[in-house]
């Protein structure tokens, strides 16, 4: 004999998962320089908050209401699923926290302080030593001729090792 009633769906964990998609894709977002930066990871955040939201309304209405709602293994899933980009989201809103203000760094065009570093065979040398005037090689020892390189390229590698 077939149930009188008939249950619904429960759309609440697919829910969730759009959300924590969504909260990965605020994440990736901030790379593209979108305007109001400054707001994506606040937007991600609540996005994830959301989608824990959803997932735990579908596994309450998967297994409180049973007789109500159907799909107790697919909301299952779907809130394991969910929770990994959340998971994820969370840590990237933490970990950023952590990472230092960029105010002192120099700014493009900015003279940039002396230093001293060993180059690629172990020599020490110091930007002022690069940008020193160099004689000429067509020019005799006496001759007053130098000239001084224009620039110098820093390139700055970003890593913790």
């Amino acid at each position: 004999m077939p149930d009188a009633v008939q249950r619904r769906k429960n759309i609440a964990p697919w829910f969730g998962l759009l959300f924590a998609i969504g909260a990965v894709g605020c994440n990736a977002a901030f790379f593209v320089n979108p305007p109001l930066q400054g707001t994506l990871p606040w937007l991600s955040l609540l996005f994830a908050a959301l989608a824990l939201i959803f997932v735990v309304t579908g596994l309450w209405r998967a297994f409180g209401q049973a007789q109500v709602y159907r799909g107790k293994v697919l909301s299952v899933v779907l809130g394991v699923i969910a929770l990994l980009p959340v998971g994820f989201t969370v840590f990237v809103f933490v970990a950023a926290r952590r990472l230092p203000s960029s105010t002192a760094a120099p700014q493009v065009g900015q003279k940039v302080p002396d230093f001293t570093l060993p180059d690629t065979s172990g020599k020490l040398v110091s930007l002022d030593q690069l940008l020193a005037p160099v004689p000429s090689p067509n020019s005799s020892a006496s001759s007053p001729e130098s000239h001084a390189p224009k620039a110098v390229l820093l390139i700055f590698y970003r890593g913790y090792w």
